[in-house]
């Protein structure tokens, strides 16, 4: 087989057509590019941003193209895509140094300090005394606290770049930082001088002024630049801030109105003026200029979804949900009108749905702090505390100002005892709102807490001028006068909060002892004369079954608790009361069947599965039992009560996980650390375990708090035994069984001692 030669001339034309293909992208994306700088110079933007798109097919490293297409979609407004656009540039070309600077400027906005010195280096290390990377430098310096290197930063500017108005700008703040206050102002002042029509040189100088608190300043530099800059929107919108901080809402509306007119395309504005009417309890004068704003603008979704709000505070339901319904529509993705969904479902009872649409929001809006708000709320509903606290911290953390925040953080550390904090948070959101009345409610509630009896009382007489029927204020009052001994006033007080809410079973049974006494039969006929004005007070009967429980009247009192129960079908107390009556005569079937019957209807209650964990667990029936106990753990992660339970039944049966046990124990310890019966279980896990030591102290805490108690007196000589104090166990263990005191484990305990002794002397027990 032989080769064949091409003629030359073919040779010739195929290198051609070669060279031809290779040559021929690179000049189409040059074309695309020549066409897109003749587009942006006639300010075409979309056929600029189509020839660029079009060159970066052909060529993805196109380092100018990416370059330009990045500059585009800056004038866009669109900087997600101008920042992708522009990095990928600096990164393909490290010489197109304004390139660089507009990527650490971006990176610096977004707080990435870190990626945003890699670029100012970059362009530094190529061109050093490049203004503006240095005056990024400075302020990189300047937010890690390098004073000294954001100075030596400035100085480096080039001379003919160091009078203008930036670098005192930057010069100023440094200043600021450091706390030297007249050389501050003073290069804020030349700033201004150098660029009298740049806004932010102004702003900068009363942001200086608001930190100082010098209020005639701030109120004379607005001024100024309401004349400076008559058409800027942004000085009227600070003014308007400044009048609210001062409480001058007329002021502050007609200052909003102002920056609505010169711009009346921005959104942003117009919602806050509606702000502006909500903070002063307006809410109809709200829902009334929203209507008239979507009369301009029918298609904005932000007021859409405002007006959508405002009427689901409003408690417009049926105007609000076909509203928030289109705008899901349109947008199924839309955060505020899932958050008004959310809001929905919390106000319908549905709040393991609430939290599955909340969690997501809190994810894609992590700096948004209403989902947080929300999400908090509906932990509390649960039961969750401590997820509650969470997103309440975080509420805060992107919204200190807000006052609700603040009342809620003060709600949840009454809950958890913690009434100085709660107190603290309380009077913060009533400095920030002083009508939050909710706040104000949570301020007497810790003073209450704390047995500050009469600050509490005095704040509540102060408030009830203004809200003088409030139930729970009157509540909150009569347990004020009740800790202050004045059982007069809190007679009073809670005979007028029963005649303003008739139904109010606590306050029934707050003042039932107050008129009968210690007298159980009067209590009990004056409940059934509050029964017969309120026959539908499921409540009351519970008051009457406990009262008719204490005088043996039992088959009465389960009657009275039948009649709560078909009053109230929701009340997990009915069903606990009679199963846990049930149980005390002997009834554990029918208190398991009526626990039962609860979680038919609430599968999730926390009482209705821990009341039945602890009747399976009387009964013997150990597997179900801890399945329920599970159950409860599920409901809420730190119940010390089902954790402790669950780990002793873990830690008696035969080979079971004392791995999990430990962990089950140390969580109810946690939560519960003096309570003696916790220290036992955790106890009796290490005497499994063989830690010894670690049980005997848990034994020595238990026994303190609960001195004579059989079993725990019976774990703590085995733990004496186990670290070799074999003559003190004996000592313990004999101790316990001469006192004849029945209890379960005894005749445990008894063949245990004989066995000690038999070791002791060398005589073994007889079988």
């Amino acid at each position: 087989m032989t080769c064949k030669r091409i003629p030359f001339f073919l040779l010739i034309f195929t290198l051609f057509l070669a060279v031809a293909a290779c040559s021929s992208p690179e000049k189409k994306k040059e074309k695309h590019y020549q066409k897109a700088l003749e587009y942006i110079n006639v300010k075409d933007n979309n056929a600029a941003v189509t020839e660029l798109r079009s060159a970066l097919a052909l060529d993805p490293k196109f380092a100018n193209a990416r370059y330009q297409l990045g500059l585009l979609f800056l004038r866009q407004d669109d900087p997600r895509n101008a920042f992708t656009e522009l990095q990928q540039a600096a990164d393909l070309d490290p010489n197109n140094l304004d390139a660089g600077v507009k990527v650490a400027e971006f990176l610096l906005l977004s707080n990435n300090k870190a990626k945003s010195r890699k670029y100012v280096d970059q362009v530094l290390k190529i061109s050093p005394d490049h203004t503006e990377a240095l005056i990024l430098l400075a302020n990189l310096e300047l937010f890690a606290g390098n004073y000294r290197e954001a100075e030596a930063a400035v100085a480096r500017v080039p001379d003919a770049e160091k009078e203008t108005d930036r670098l005192y700008n930057i010069k100023g703040r440094i200043q600021a930082a450091q706390q030297k206050w007249p050389e501050s102002q003073a290069m804020f002042e030349k700033a201004i001088e150098l660029g009298p029509g740049n806004l932010a040189n102004y702003r900068t100088l009363l942001l200086f002024f608001q930190q100082r608190k010098k209020v005639e300043e701030v109120e004379r530099l607005l001024a100024t630049m309401q004349e400076k800059f008559p058409d800027n929107p942004q000085s009227y919108i600070m003014m308007a801030s400044l009048y609210q901080a001062k409480k001058q809402m007329d002021k502050a509306e007609q200052a909003l109105r102002r920056a609505i007119a010169l711009e009346p395309d921005t959104m942003a504005y117009r919602l806050m003026l509606l702000d502006l009417f909500k903070a002063q309890n307006k809410l109809p004068e709200a829902e009334q200029e929203l209507r008239l704003f979507l009369k301009d603008k029918p298609d904005a979704l932000e007021l859409q979804t405002a007006l959508a709000d405002l009427l689901f505070d409003l408690k417009k339901p049926e105007e609000a949900r076909p509203l928030m319904a289109g705008i899901l529509a349109k947008n199924p993705e839309h955060g505020g009108a899932n958050l008004l969904k959310a809001k929905f479902l919390l106000s319908e009872g549905k709040v393991r749905e609430a939290i599955s649409l909340l969690t997501p929001l809190t994810t894609n809006y992590p700096k948004w702090p209403e989902p947080f708000f929300y999400l908090s709320l509906a932990h509390i509903e649960i039961g969750q505390a401590e997820l509650a606290r969470k997103a309440a911290e975080t509420a805060l953390q992107y919204g200190p100002a807000v006052s609700r925040y603040h009342a809620l953080a003060a709600q949840l550390a009454l809950m958890q005892g913690e009434s100085e904090t709660a107190g603290k948070e309380a009077s913060i959101a009533l400095k920030l709102e002083p009508r939050n009345f909710s706040a104000a409610k949570i301020l007497a509630k810790s003073l209450l807490q704390s047995k500050k009896f009469n600050e509490a009382a005095a704040l509540i007489e102060t408030i009830r001028k203004q809200v003088p029927d409030d139930i729970d204020l009157i509540g909150t009052l009569g347990l004020a006068y009740l800790g202050l001994g004045e059982k007069d006033k809190a007679r009073e007080t809670f005979t007028r909060l029963l005649e303003l809410a008739p139904e109010d079973s606590r306050a029934l049974a707050l003042l039932t002892p107050l008129v009968a006494g210690n007298n159980a039969g009067k209590a009990t006929r004056f409940v059934r004369e509050q029964i017969k004005k309120t026959p539908q007070a499921g409540g009351h009967y519970l008051l009457l079954a406990e009262l008719l429980t204490r005088q043996k009247k039992h088959e009465e009192a389960l009657t009275a608790l039948k009649k709560a129960e078909e009053l109230a079908p929701n009340n997990p107390q009915t069903y606990v009361a009679s199963a846990r009556l049930m149980n005390s005569l002997g009834r554990t079937d029918q208190a398991v069947q009526e626990l039962t019957e609860l979680l038919q209807k609430q599968p999730d209650s926390l009482p209705g599965n821990m009341g039945l964990a602890t009747l399976l667990e009387t009964q013997g029936k150990y597997a179900e039992a801890k399945e329920k106990y599970r159950k409860v753990l599920i409901i809420q992660p730190n119940f010390p009560a089902a954790a402790n339970n669950l780990a002793w039944l873990i830690a008696t049966e035969k080979d079971g996980n004392l791995g999990e046990a430990l962990r089950l124990a140390m969580l109810a310890k946690q939560a519960l650390p003096d309570e003696p019966h916790i220290a036992d279980t955790l106890g009796y896990v290490h005497l499994q375990r063989q830690s010894f030591s670690l049980a005997l102290a848990q034994f020595q805490q238990a026994i303190s708090a609960k001195p004579g108690d059989p079993l725990i007196t019976f774990h703590l000589a085995q733990a004496q035994y186990g670290i070799g104090e074999k003559d003190q166990a004996i000592a313990t263990l004999s101790e316990l069984l001469r006192k004849k005191e029945s209890f379960k484990e005894r005749p445990e305990a008894k063949n245990m001692l004989s066995l000690w002794q038999g070791k002791a002397t060398g005589k073994m027990p007889a079988l």
